[in-house]
């Protein structure tokens, strides 16, 4: 969604129930993969999703609310909510198992095309969860810079050098899947 509209649509959300369907409409599909993926069971991931809906409504008809980017925000809002979730059941939840499912970015079908899927997946298992997280939040969950800094709580500086590390480390790692392989 262009920020304009987003912005726009946040504004008159304040007032028109319109205006935060449509947000909703756009959103809540992506929100619900986004928490699907980490909790890995479709009715805790329908409860958060609706949490964290709940919480967009409550928040964007303060007066205080900052209309910067909406996307991110909520983002973040669903990511504490699943880290509420795992707190409140104490067990650990991976941020992925990418075990059976293929992105539908361009991009990672053509790298997905490239390298063995089993070999990608286990070396995405392989990386440290700070890597594992950001190369997810952009190329699986396909969020842009201000969404990724938003949930990630960080500047576009600091995401550059984060993403750049991940990558490196996720080169790193199919290289060595590759060689054992071999």
């Amino acid at each position: 969604m262009p920020a304009e509209r987003e912005r726009a649509l946040v504004a008159r959300a304040r007032e028109e129930a319109a205006a935060f369907a449509e947000l909703y409409d756009f959103y809540m599909p992506r929100v619900y993969g986004f928490v699907y993926r980490r909790v890995r069971d479709r009715c805790a991931a329908e409860d958060l999703t609706s949490v964290t809906f709940q919480r967009a409504l409550e928040n964007v008809r303060r007066s205080d609310f900052r209309n910067e980017c909406f996307g991110g925000w909520l983002y973040r809002v669903a990511s504490n909510a699943v880290v509420d979730h795992v707190r409140r059941d104490r067990r650990h939840v991976p941020i992925t198992d990418l075990e059976d499912e293929v992105p539908e970015d361009l991009a990672l079908d053509g790298l997905a095309a490239a390298l063995d899927r089993d070999q990608l997946r286990r070396a995405l298992k392989s990386l440290p969860d700070n890597h594992r997280e950001v190369i997810v939040l952009r190329f699986y969950d396909d969020l842009d810079g201000p969404e990724m800094c938003a949930v990630l709580g960080c500047s576009r500086e600091t995401l550059a050098v984060r993403l750049h590390r991940a990558l490196r480390a996720l080169r790193v790692a199919v290289a060595r899947e590759s060689a054992d392989v071999a």
